[in-house]
């Protein structure tokens, strides 16, 4: 395109030398061609997709699924507990759960656990009403605080329940587990590593059955990201557990961190 510009240009100016009428009926043949030489541009270039598009439809292409699964054992366990009160009175019930937390902060300090380690997730006040005949009438309030606790030594598990049971502790709503993040990282790249490898075997063998030989990966697309096949406790009999006086039983089980791709190649 430049250079049919360029030769324009020229003679435009050959066209000047020659006298002004000259040069004005050539200037007008002069935006008659550059408007054709536009719209060839335009349909030239709108061509593209097309034609790109044609190319795809027509490559040979094979397309697999590799998969990968590492199985861990958990290093961390997250412990969600809290702490119910009931009063007639709002602040009455407040109180009560604010001496109860305490104490089960100061337990949980006393097994090696920081405040860094636990968050508050929840902490309401709600009114309670008592129902007869259809008639709500105002018995008092509830106060929830619930706590997450990081526990990184697995062995404590059984006393943090235990123990804080013991301190007001009446609510336990999951007890899950898993490993720090920066070795979820490396074990999801190498699981994704073997995900890889895994389509290429696939790929390998429907290509020599076919009787084909395949190239290098034409698209890789990674599947969703690391994901975790854990054990999960929930919604344990606190009552049952603060009358019990052996250990309560925990279990961590393993971890099974995945990682999931699709390859097509050209052949």
């Amino acid at each position: 395109m430049y250079s049919m510009i360029y030769d324009l240009t020229v003679y435009i100016k050959i066209c000047n030398i020659k006298g002004d009428n000259v040069m004005k009926i050539n200037f007008t043949s002069f935006k008659s061609v550059l408007m054709i030489f536009a719209l060839i541009e335009v349909m030239v270039v709108g061509a593209y997709p097309a034609i790109s598009s044609a190319e795809e439809r027509d490559r040979n292409t094979i397309t697999v699924q590799g998969s990968s699964s590492i199985t861990v054992s958990p290093t961390i366990a997250y412990v969600s507990i809290g702490v119910t009160t009931f009063n007639k009175n709002a602040a009455s019930a407040q109180s009560e759960n604010a001496v109860k937390m305490d104490r089960v902060y100061k337990t949980l300090a006393s097994l090696g656990i920081k405040k860094n380690k636990i968050k508050t997730v929840n902490y309401n006040i709600s009114p309670r009403y008592d129902y007869k005949n259809n008639v709500a009438t105002l018995a008092g309030y509830n106060v929830i605080n619930s706590i997450r606790v990081t526990v990184n030594d697995l062995k404590k598990v059984s006393d943090v329940l235990d123990m804080t049971v013991k301190e007001g502790v009446n609510q336990s709503n999951s007890i899950s587990f898993g490993v720090t993040d920066e070795e979820r990282d490396r074990l999801y790249l190498q699981a994704l590593s073997q995900a890889v490898s895994n389509a290429k075997e696939k790929a390998n063998t429907i290509a020599a059955a076919a009787g084909i030989a395949i190239s290098k990966p034409a698209n890789i697309i990674e599947g969703s990201s690391a994901h975790f096949v854990q054990p999960n406790y929930r919604a344990m009999d606190m009552a049952k557990m603060a009358s019990e006086t052996a250990p309560t039983p925990i279990s961590e089980g393993e971890l099974m961190i995945e990682a999931n791709v699709t390859v097509i190649y050209d052949y």
